[in-house]
């Protein structure tokens, strides 16, 4: 697959961060030459076979690999894994991810999991049951503070990863872990084509045929990394495992939860499975704009509803060739009101964040209504028969000067709401609205229909970014582009209303960035450019795909200017690292010294927050 130049840059300076100079110079080759033997990356590289095999070995422990075996040569080849490499950035994010929903104790198991790269649950164990003993040992009690454990026992551990693994969080290495997708989608084709159509495809069923045989094998291939999931799902998910151990306890015989999960089989070798990361911090950036349009009372309510949505849903965007399915077995997942509720905390006072409006005011008909079927795909930003979604009159009994004088009964009413009717009422907040958080589907169920939705929020923080770089004048404008599609320059004057000098700065300001775009039309065949007529018109997915660019090469920046400065204040930096300064700078460097080591340390924070703001809009554009 093909990667833009910025973003190769940026992981091989990504992995130059973390992984050293090494892993980085054969990645940079990778990146250049494409797929290479262990031959010609030394070729290449100017490194010799034991240093490209050493950082190979790096690269491939933390999964940043692809390779296969050529059948000729019986060379391995190896290629880039950049989406992994690329959500190196992400880690921050997804440990406090973990941490919000897991506890410190899976924040600490994924942290040195992310720390590891992939690991055998054998080798995990005895690393945590060395620090374990290291503790509980005769030489800690000498030191003045003892470490605090987070992980206190081998049953815990094995409790925290049952978690993570049904979570889908850490998934398994298989036999096909390291081979790219088009390598794998090659060697499932031949297999198909050996197993059912040796004597080649014929007509049109046969080809649709094919077609579903090889999303079968994908799909086989796909699910051999949940391996694990399926034998826990077998003794039972973790919340029936301790209803049991409620029952035990009642019956006079307490059980320890951690001691419920079924011991996991130490053979087995594991790792970070970003994709259903993705889906998790994708339901955070959710949660994160309800809060600020809705409320932080009905933001937990929706976070509650999107937990019981996404435990089935393993990624993000679905893949064209294997998730293939007919319109009977697309099955868009809902939950009911009683599913939430059970999950909401009884201390969560939900009369927060309802409107107090007399309920004779309210039009039942258009609040209530039920929409069973997810929008159809549309085009962004253009104008579209809308008659389906007009909504009727409704049935408002009340003038605007009546309902002036019926809020007070209104608060009285919010008051005297069951509390199931409470947890409706913010979900019927979510369904309304533009960008659509929820979809009534049936008689108190709720669904999301993330694909629109996400449509529809990149859309407006497309707006933004225009209007932040071009103004009001500039997204004005380019509005009516979308709208009236291409245009002449006199036309888009007379629309915009704006004097021809203007127009054509602005024009010309956004073309530079990649917002606007201009199509020459020759009036005869000698396509003279000065007897051509030239239509400015905007084009949505150019204009992604320019600014996603963009926030790589900032991304890239901010990586280099990070390392100047690193070169910059080596010295004050060496001398911050010694054992005996360490946890003492202030005391122990001079007060020169200490100025610039605190100057960097600010300067490190505000170049990291900005990256992680640029990686926000880059997850929107591409990866949610």
């Amino acid at each position: 697959m093909a990667v833009i130049k910025e973003k190769a840059e940026c992981c091989t300076l990504l992995v130059d961060e973390l992984y050293g100079q090494l892993p980085a110079r054969v990645y940079a080759t990778l990146f250049q030459r494409g797929k290479l033997s262990v031959r010609l990356i030394s070729q290449f590289s100017k490194l010799n076979a034991r240093q490209v095999k050493n950082g190979l070995c790096v690269l491939q422990q933390h999964n940043l690999l692809f390779y296969s075996v050529d059948a000729n040569s019986g060379e391995a080849e190896y290629s880039v894994n950049h989406e992994y490499a690329y959500n190196l950035v992400r880690t921050g994010k997804i440990l406090e991810m973990v941490d919000n929903s897991y506890g410190p104790a899976g924040r600490d198991v994924m942290q040195n999991l992310l720390l590891l790269g992939q690991t055998r649950i054998s080798d995990l164990v005895a690393a945590y049951q060395a620090k374990i003993n290291e503790v509980n040992s005769d030489d800690a009690w000498l030191n003045d503070k003892k470490p605090e454990l987070v992980i206190k026992s081998k049953a815990q551990l094995n409790s925290v990863l049952c978690r993570l693994i049904e979570a889908e969080l850490i998934d398994v290495i298989h036999s096909k872990t390291f081979q790219s997708a088009h390598e794998i989608e090659k060697q499932v084709h031949r297999e198909v084509m050996d197993l059912y159509f040796s004597n080649g495809i014929k007509g049109t069923k046969a080809k649709v045929e094919f077609e579903q045989r090889v999303a079968e094998g994908l799909r086989k291939v796909r699910e051999e990394s949940k391996t694990l999931k399926r034998k826990l799902a077998q003794n039972g998910g973790a919340s029936k495992r301790r209803k049991l151990a409620v029952g035990n306890e009642t019956n006079g015989a307490p059980e320890e939860e951690e001691d419920l999960d079924p011991a996991l089989d130490p053979r087995q070798v594991i790792r970070i499975n970003y994709e259903k990361c993705i889906v998790e911090l994708r339901s955070r950036r959710l949660v994160q704009y309800v809060n600020e349009t809705l409320g932080e009372t009905t933001g937990y309510v929706y976070g509650q509803l999107l937990k019981q949505l996404t435990k089935n849903i393993s990624r993000c965007r679905s893949d064209p060739l294997m998730d293939t399915l007919t319109p009977e077995e697309k099955v868009t997942p809902s939950v009911t009101t009683n599913e939430i509720l059970d999950k909401v905390k009884t201390s969560i006072d939900l009369t927060l964040g309802i409107g107090k409006i007399p309920s004779k005011s309210i039009s039942k008909s258009a609040a209530e209504r039920l929409t069973p079927f997810a929008p159809k795909d549309k085009i962004p930003f253009m104008n579209q028969d809308d008659s389906d979604d007009d909504e009727e009159d409704g049935d408002y009994s009340d003038s605007d000067e009546e309902m002036d004088t019926k809020k007070e009964d209104g608060d009285a009413s919010v008051a005297r709401m069951s509390r199931p009717e409470q947890l409706r009422q913010h979900l019927l907040l979510l369904a309304e609205g533009h960008p659509g958080f929820v979809r009534h589907c049936g008689e108190d169920e709720w669904t999301v229909d993330f694909k629109p939705l996400m449509e529809n929020l990149r859309a407006t923080e497309l707006d933004s970014i225009i209007e932040q770089t071009s103004g009001r004048q500039g997204l004005r404008l380019i509005r009516i582009l979308r709208t009236k599609g291409k245009l002449g320059e006199q036309a888009l004057q007379s629309l915009s209303l704006m004097r021809k000098v203007d127009l054509q700065q602005k024009m010309l300001e956004m073309r530079l960035v990649g917002f606007a775009h201009t199509q020459e039309v020759p009036r005869d065949n000698k396509a003279d450019p000065k007897k051509s007529i030239f239509l400015w018109y905007c084009d949505t997915e150019q204009a992604y795909s320019s600014l996603i660019a963009k926030c790589y090469a900032t991304m890239v920046h901010c990586l280099q200017v990070l390392e100047v400065r690193r070169q910059k204040d080596k010295d004050v930096l060496s001398l911050a690292k010694r054992t005996n300064v360490k946890g003492k700078e202030k005391d122990m460097m001079r007060d020169e010294s200490y100025a610039r080591f605190a100057k960097f340390l600010k300067d490190e924070r505000l170049l990291m927050a900005e990256m992680m703001r640029i990686d926000d809009t880059l997850a929107l554009l591409q990866d949610f």
